[in-house]
């Protein structure tokens, strides 16, 4: 379980072009529009952790001579 200083420490790592993402997730959770499912939730961490870093913009015109 995490608790909000915790909380504060992953947004602080979080890279710039994931915070509008998470703004809005956020957002949702506090609208109350939906029931949150835990179930959802777990599946969206163990996604979020196996999925790759993928490759910057810039690497891949580096790659391509552009």
């Amino acid at each position: 379980m995490f608790d909000k200083q915790q909380l504060h420490h992953l947004v602080d790592q979080l890279p710039e072009s994931e915070l509008s993402a998470a703004a809005r997730y956020l957002e949702f959770l506090l609208s109350h529009e939906a029931p949150v499912d835990p179930e959802m939730l777990a599946r969206i961490d163990q996604a979020r952790a196996h999925r790759s870093p993928g490759i910057s913009h810039d690497e891949v015109l580096r790659e391509f001579g552009l």
